[in-house]
């Protein structure tokens, strides 16, 4: 099946070395087939590596993976000896993985704050009654790249585009990297739903089939370009921006539209909703039932009772800590409601024929005046951070200009410019000069934290270098000033003992 003349160049370790990024140990660490001193040298090449080495988890079969079981591996050596055997696997590396219970190899680790990096943007299609050559033909009318890899399952079909630069996967501002590669995923799928019956409601770098020499139908060697692709999707949301969001006002219309809506009350009559079932689980239903009602308006207390109703009545409920945990969570005010792709994962699996009606993308709510004023505030913060840090650089961190000239740059009015900079905990801003002559420069406090780590590493006293850079800050008091100090210079000592990250791609 696997294509002839790419078979005769590329073998499946070939392909799971570019899937992977490289991204594992050569070497098993212990029980190695290769000779001792090759060992001993490729281990001493390790711990002058700047990063440490990722690992994936496989999983024997699809039973196996939907009761948690499964292997961690860590070398190309070990997945040379076990591809063969195992049917799923995770083409994203993650930083590590351990088991719930290592007898029973329930494995633990593979959440998708737990990644290392992202190679591998995947699909899955749920059909074999599709025109693969329509799907090809689907990506260049999108504008996206070729595919790089598909492979055939027992149900449909893989789809899979391999980055030529990873999303290297931080904690630092929300895991912003992760977020940015989830959503081109999600866009990718949108676009290309149009041409197949791909799965969106998936969870986007999680379980894929592991390919082999028997369900490989095609393999592209050319990797996906990440710049590309990042700017396909930024130019793929302005196009669907106007379906993007619909603003329901909670006085009026946001209580018909959900919990009173025909697939609410379907979902929460049903009992037999289990685990193991990627984004459709009984923890998935809770939590979509939960973000229904905190974005209707409804009290904790009365969203608690129903849904505690609702756990009970599953044949298999789950455990009151784990139900309260995701209730507190829907009711954080990290989300803002339920999102239309979960929701009809849910009622394709768990009901009888019941729709979803409304449109695509998370609901938006009309929040009262004060809320909307920081609101404001906090979006047009966003923005100046992504202008700033795509217009400079750790050698040049400062934007220069007049106010008036910056604000006009940013889009703001210039009262809201200044009262920005001066709320703003993210934004540095200097004023050099006086009088006609002076001009203002701003940057990112991340930046600037650049800057001063690269001083360092030229040798010269940041500690000197930090006042220059800050006369603004200076002004604050003797204290504050001092605090601020001493904070930004120990993440810098704590930055240069570490040794920097791969940088984050910034859509």
């Amino acid at each position: 099946m696997f294509n002839e003349q790419v078979q005769h160049k590329y073998n499946v370790m070939d392909i799971l070395h570019m899937m992977t990024h490289h991204d594992l140990r050569v070497y098993r660490k212990k029980g190695s087939k290769e000779m001792h001193h090759v060992q001993e040298g490729y281990e001493q090449s390790l711990k002058n590596a700047p990063f440490q080495k990722g690992m994936v988890f496989v999983s024997p079969t699809k039973e196996d993976l939907t009761q948690g079981k499964g292997y961690i591996i860590t070398s190309y050596e070990m997945l040379a000896d076990r591809y063969q055997h195992v049917t799923h696997w995770t083409p994203n590396t993650y930083r590590g993985g351990t088991y719930y219970d290592f007898k029973r190899r329930i494995i633990k680790g593979h959440e998708r704050t737990n990644l290392k990096q992202v190679h591998v943007f995947g699909m899955d299609i749920d059909s074999k009654e599709i025109d693969l050559y329509g799907l090809y033909m689907g990506c260049e009318e999108q504008g996206l790249p070729r595919p790089n890899l598909l492979l055939e399952t027992p149900r449909g079909y893989q789809l899979f585009f391999i980055l030529d630069t990873p999303f290297y996967i931080h904690h630092q501002q929300n895991y912003k990297s992760l977020r940015i590669a989830e959503r081109i995923s999600e866009n990718m799928r949108q676009a290309l739903k149009a041409y197949a019956p791909i799965d969106t409601a998936c969870v986007p770098f999680g379980f894929y089939r592991m390919p082999k020499e028997d369900n490989i139908i095609d393999f592209y060697p050319e990797a996906t370009s990440t710049k590309a692709l990042i700017q396909w999707s930024v130019n793929y949301e302005k196009k669907q921006k106007k379906a993007q969001f619909h603003v329901i006002y909670p006085e009026q219309t946001t209580h018909s539209l959900i919990i009173e809506s025909d697939w609410y009350r379907g979902l929460i009559q049903s009992r037999h909703i289990d685990k193991g079932y990627t984004a459709a689980s009984r923890n998935n239903a809770i939590m979509t039932l939960a973000l229904a009602n905190y974005a209707s308006g409804r009290k904790y207390e009365v969203a608690y009772d129903e849904l505690d109703q609702f756990n009970s009545n599953l044949v298999k409920p789950l455990s009151h800590h784990e139900f309260q945990r995701i209730l507190n969570s829907a009711y954080s005010g990290k989300y803002q409601g339920p999102k239309r792709s979960y929701v009809e994962g849910l009622l394709e699996l768990w009901t009888r024929g019941v729709q979803y009606e409304g449109r695509e993308g998370w609901y938006k709510f009309k929040k009262p005046r004060e809320e909307r004023v920081r609101s404001h505030y906090h979006e047009w913060e966003e923005d100046i951070v992504e202008i700033l840090e795509e217009r400079t650089s750790s050698e040049k961190p400062f934007l220069t200009g007049s106010l008036k000239e910056l604000a006009n740059l940013f889009g703001l009015a210039l009262s809201s410019l200044k009262e920005l900079i001066k709320k703003s905990r993210k934004i540095v801003k200097r004023t050099v000069g006086k009088g006609r002559a002076a001009y203002t420069q701003i940057t990112t406090q991340s930046m600037l934290m650049k800057h001063i780590l690269l001083l360092r590493k030229n040798n010269k006293k940041q500690e000197h270098y930090f006042d220059e850079l800050s006369p603004d800050i200076t002004r604050a008091k003797p204290s504050i000033q001092l605090l601020q100090k001493e904070k930004w210079l120990k993440e810098v000592e704590s930055l240069d003992l570490s040794g920097a990250s791969p940088p984050e791609l910034i859509s």
